[in-house]
Protein backbone atom coordinates (compact mmCIF):
# COMPACT_ATOMS: atom_id res chain seq x y z
CA UNK A 1 0.00 0.00 0.00
CA UNK A 2 1.28 3.49 -1.02
CA UNK A 3 1.56 6.18 0.99
CA UNK A 4 -0.31 8.11 -0.53
CA UNK A 5 -3.00 6.29 -0.18
CA UNK A 6 -2.67 5.75 3.30
CA UNK A 7 -3.00 9.10 3.47
CA UNK A 8 -6.33 9.87 1.71
CA UNK A 9 -7.48 6.51 3.95
CA UNK A 10 -6.58 8.76 6.75
CA UNK A 11 -8.15 11.91 5.56
CA UNK A 12 -11.78 10.01 4.76
CA UNK A 13 -11.59 8.39 7.87
CA UNK A 14 -11.29 11.79 9.55
CA UNK A 15 -14.07 13.45 7.32
CA UNK A 16 -16.41 11.02 8.22
CA UNK A 17 -15.99 10.89 11.83
CA UNK A 18 -15.82 14.73 11.68
CA UNK A 19 -19.14 14.67 9.83
CA UNK A 20 -20.46 11.16 11.18
CA UNK A 21 -20.63 12.60 15.13
CA UNK A 22 -23.07 15.40 14.52
CA UNK A 23 -24.78 13.42 12.42
CA UNK A 24 -25.76 10.48 14.76
CA UNK A 25 -26.18 13.22 17.16
CA UNK A 26 -29.17 14.54 15.03
CA UNK A 27 -30.95 11.30 15.42
CA UNK A 28 -30.64 11.62 19.54
CA UNK A 29 -31.24 15.04 19.24
CA UNK A 30 -31.21 17.89 16.96
CA UNK A 31 -29.67 20.12 20.12
CA UNK A 32 -26.50 17.81 20.63
CA UNK A 33 -25.97 17.86 16.94
CA UNK A 34 -25.68 21.70 17.23
CA UNK A 35 -23.34 21.92 20.47
CA UNK A 36 -21.00 19.01 19.13
CA UNK A 37 -20.72 20.60 15.59
CA UNK A 38 -19.86 23.78 17.67
CA UNK A 39 -17.23 22.06 20.38
CA UNK A 40 -15.74 20.64 16.18
CA UNK A 41 -15.58 24.09 15.41
CA UNK A 42 -14.33 25.69 18.58
CA UNK A 43 -10.92 23.37 18.32
CA UNK A 44 -10.29 24.02 15.03
CA UNK A 45 -10.21 27.15 15.75
CA UNK A 46 -8.43 27.68 18.71
CA UNK A 47 -5.71 24.85 16.95
CA UNK A 48 -5.31 27.78 14.02
CA UNK A 49 -5.63 30.80 16.35
CA UNK A 50 -2.79 29.19 18.42
CA UNK A 51 -0.35 28.62 15.50
CA UNK A 52 -0.72 32.14 14.32
CA UNK A 53 -0.89 34.47 17.25
CA UNK A 54 0.33 32.22 20.28
CA UNK A 55 4.15 31.54 22.09
CA UNK A 56 7.05 30.88 20.26
CA UNK A 57 6.63 27.51 22.03
CA UNK A 58 3.12 26.72 21.46
CA UNK A 59 2.64 27.94 17.93
CA UNK A 60 5.21 25.38 17.15
CA UNK A 61 3.40 22.82 18.73
CA UNK A 62 0.32 23.57 17.19
CA UNK A 63 1.81 23.78 13.62
CA UNK A 64 3.12 20.18 14.84
CA UNK A 65 0.16 18.69 15.54
CA UNK A 66 -2.10 20.47 11.73
CA UNK A 67 1.09 18.65 10.06
CA UNK A 68 0.40 15.14 12.41
CA UNK A 69 -3.31 15.79 11.66
CA UNK A 70 -2.14 16.55 7.56
CA UNK A 71 0.40 12.99 7.67
CA UNK A 72 2.77 15.41 6.42
CA UNK A 73 6.48 14.98 7.74
CA UNK A 74 8.52 16.58 10.10
CA UNK A 75 10.76 19.65 8.62
CA UNK A 76 14.40 19.15 8.84
CA UNK A 77 16.36 20.33 12.24
CA UNK A 78 18.51 22.67 10.46
CA UNK A 79 17.84 26.00 10.15
CA UNK A 80 19.33 28.85 8.31
CA UNK A 81 21.13 31.49 9.81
Amino acid sequence: MSRSRSRYGRLAALTTAAAGAPAAAWAVHPALSAIIGGLLIAVGLMIIATALFGSDRLSERAFRLLRWIADQPEPSKHRPR
